[in-house]
C-alpha cells in the first residue's frame, strides 16, 4: 500500500549558531591549536608539498593571547565563507589528508577564546580579515563582514586569538612544543617546519625498539578492502622498547592516521588490556610493549573521531584491525613480564637488529600470528621469594609475613580493582611498620629485652618517627631510602585522615616497593629481585 504525500510548509534546516558551543566542549589548547595546523598541513598537502610549509604558533603568556601563522597558501576570495560555515571544506574527503569534517578550524577558534581575527592572502591576490566576536555569535544571522587589509605575506594565513576561555600557563609552551614533535612527526621530516615562540619543534618517533634474541618486534602490512568506499593500506609493528618512561607510562598502543599521530599510549580492554587471557591490567612489570597502527588511505575511511584526539574503537576499519592488534599486545605484554628481573641485559642492551615480518594472509585470515616462542615462566613470585630466602625464612621464620606481604602487593596490582594502587601503598607502608617491630622484637644485641620490655616497646611505637630513629641509630639506612618512606607515609595519612582523596599511580606503588624492599634486605638480609629503578 501506497502512503500518500501531501507537501506542507518546508522546514528550515539552517543551522543555529548555538550548534558551536555543542561541538566545542571536548577541546582544550592542545586539541584546537592543532585543528589550525591540520588545516595549514592539509592545504599544503593539496599542493602537493611544492615549498617548505613554516606554521608559527605564538603564545603571549603575560597577555594571554595566541597566534598562530601559516604560508600554506592562503583562501581565495570566493571561499572565505568557508572559514565560519560549518562543514565548508575545500577538502576531498578521498584524499589521503588529515581534516574532513569542515568544522575544525572554526570550533578551534572560537573553543580558545572569545575573540577570533583571521587574516588570509591567497598567492598575491588582496588580502582579507574576518572577525569572529561574541556579538556574531550571538545573533540569528550567519553573514558576517569582510574587510580589505593591508597586504600580508601572499599565500599565508593568520589566525589571532583573544579574550580566552581558558588561561594557559607558562609550562603550556613546552607541553605543546612536545606534542606537536610527536603529533607531526613525518611532516617534519618533509620540509614542515612548526616553530613554537620562534623555536623550531624537533620531531620525535616512537619506534625505539629493542631486539632480544629471538624475541625481535614484528610487522605486518595489509590492506582493508571496504569496497566502493574505498581501501585503507595498515601496517602494524608490535615489540619490546627501549625508551620506557615510568613516569608517562608511555607504553601501550599508538595510532597514526595518514601520517598523524591521532592516540598513543592506549591501554583500555578494546585492544586487549584488563582482560586476563589477554594483555592483563597494565602495570610497570608490562610496560615495555608498544604496538604501532599506521594507517594511510582516504581520511573518510579512518577510525579517528571529530577531533582528531581518539580512537572510535566501533567503526568497522577499528574492527578489523583489533585481533592482530590484541594479539601482539599480549604477546609482547606478557615478554616483558617474563623478562622483567633483567631488563638490562636481556631487553635493553639489544639495541640494533631485523624486525621481523608477520605474513599478511595469517593476519587477514585471523589464523594464530608465527609469533616467536615466550620463554618458559619462571616460578610463581611468591615461591621464588620463598626460594631466595630460604635460609632466611629458616633461621627467621618471622620473616615470612614481611616476604608474603610483598607478593601480595605484586597479586594485588594485578586485579581489576579500581582502588588497587591505594590497597597496596596502604600494604606496603604497614609491611614497613611490622618490619620495625620485628626488628626491635627480634634483635636482642641491639634492643636488649631487660631495657625494652613490652612497656618501653609500646611506648615507642606510639611514635612512628621515634622509632625509625632508634632503629637508624643501629643500622644505617640511607636518607634517600627514609625521605621516600616519610612521603608515602604523607600519601598514606592523606587517604585515611583527609577529606581528598590523593592519587595513587603505578609508578608510586613500584617505587614505595622497591623502596621498602631495600629496607628488609638492610635490615633482615632479605633477598628481592632486581628491579629497574621506577
Amino acid at each position: 500500500m501506497t502512503t500518500r504525500k501531501t507537501e506542507v510548509t518546508p522546514v528550515d534546516g539552517t543551522p543555529l549558531k548555538r550548534m558551536f558551543w555543542s561541538i566545542i566542549s571536548d577541546y582544550d589548547l592542545q586539541t584546537g591549536l592543532c585543528e589550525l595546523i591540520d588545516n595549514a598541513i592539509d592545504l599544503w598537502t593539496s599542493n602537493d608539498r611544492k615549498k617548505p610549509l613554516t606554521i608559527a604558533v605564538s603564545l603571549d603568556v603575560d597577555r594571554q593571547l595566541i597566534s598562530v601563522h601559516d604560508n600554506s597558501g592562503g583562501v581565495p576570495k570566493q571561499d572565505l565563507r568557508l572559514l565560519i560555515a560549518p562543514g565548508g571544506s575545500r577538502n576531498d574527503p578521498n584524499a589521503e589528508i588529515i581534516g574532513i569534517f569542515g568544522v575544525g578550524g572554526k570550533r578551534a577558534g572560537i573553543a580558545l577564546g572569545e575573540k577570533v581575527e583571521i587574516k588570509t592572502r591567497f598567492k598575491k591576490e588582496g588580502s582579507f580579515q574576518l572577525d569572529i566576536t561574541p556579538e556574531w555569535l550571538s545573533s540569528t544571522d550567519w553573514e558576517l563582514a569582510a574587510y580589505h587589509i593591508p597586504d600580508i605575506p601572499p599565500g599565508t594565513t593568520q589566525v589571532e586569538v583573544s579574550h580566552l576561555r581558558k588561561p594557559f600557563p607558562e609550562q603550556a609552551i613546552k607541553d605543546l612544543s612536545a606534542h606537536f614533535g610527536e603529533t607531526y612527526a613525518w611532516f617534519l621530516k618533509q620540509g614542515c617546519t612548526i616553530k613554537v615562540n620562534g623555536k623550531a619543534v624537533t620531531p620525535h618517533n616512537f619506534d625505539r625498539w629493542a631486539f632480544p634474541p629471538g624475541f625481535a618486534p614484528q610487522s605486518g602490512s595489509f590492506s582493508i578492502d571496504l569496497g566502493q568506499e574505498g581501501t585503507l593500506a595498515v601496517e602494524i609493528i608490535g615489540g619490546l622498547i627501549r625508551d620506557r618512561n615510568p613516569e608517562e607510562e608511555n607504553y601501550g598502543v599508538y595510532v597514526y592516521c595518514n601520517h598523524r599521530l591521532v592516540i598513543k599510549e592506549l591501554k583500555t580492554r578494546d585492544v586487549g588490556y584488563f582482560v586476563t587471557s589477554e594483555a592483563g591490567v597494565p602495570h610497570p612489570d608490562a610496560s615495555l610493549c608498544r604496538v604501532i597502527v599506521r594507517l594511510q588511505g582516504p581520511a573518510k575511511l579512518m577510525p579517528w573521531n571529530s577531533s582528531k584526539s581518539g580512537i572510535n574503537v566501533g567503526h568497522a576499519v577499528f574492527q578489523q584491525i583489533r585481533p592482530p592488534l590484541i594479539r601482539l599486545v599480549s604477546h609482547y605484554s606478557s615478554l616483558s613480564r617474563r623478562l622483567k628481573n633483567n631488563w638490562d641485559d636481556s631487553v635493553f642492551a639489544h639495541q640494533t637488529g631485523t624486525i621481523g615480518s608477520l605474513p599478511s594472509a595469517d593476519i587477514l585470515t585471523g589464523r594464530r600470528l608465527n609469533l616467536p616462542p615466550l620463554p618458559r615462566v619462571n616460578k610463581p613470585h611468591i615461591e621464588d621469594l620463598k626460594a631466595r630466602n630460604k635460609t632466611q625464612l629458616k633461621n627467621k621464620p618471622w620473616t615470612l609475613g614481611l616476604v608474603e606481604a610483598i607478593a601480595a602487593v605484586g597479586v594485588i596490582s594485578r586485579q581489576r580493582l579500581d582502588t588497587r594502587n591505594r590497597i597496596a601503598l596502604i600494604l606496603l607502608d604497614s609491611n614497613f611498620e611490622i618490619a620495625l617491630k620485628e626488628f626491635v622484637v627480634h634483635r636482642n644485641d641491639l634492643f636488649p629485652s631487660q631495657q625494652f620490655n613490652d612497656a618501653k616497646i609500646r611506648e615507642l611505637f606510639q611514635k612512628r618517627h621515634e622509632v625509625i630513629k632508634a632503629v637508624s641509630a643501629k643500622v644505617r639506612i640511607p636518607a634517600v631510602l627514609l625521605d621516600k618512606i616519610s612521603h608515602y607515609y604523607g600519601l598514606r595519612n592523606k587517604l585515611i585522615h583527609e577529606r581528598a582523596t590523593v592519587e595513587i599511580t603505578n609508578t608510586d606503588v613500584a617505587n614505595y616497593q622497591a623502596t621498602i624492599e631495600k629496607i628488609l634486605s638492610k635490615l633482615f638480609d632479605l633477598k628481592f629481585p632486581r628491579h629497574e629503578e621506577p
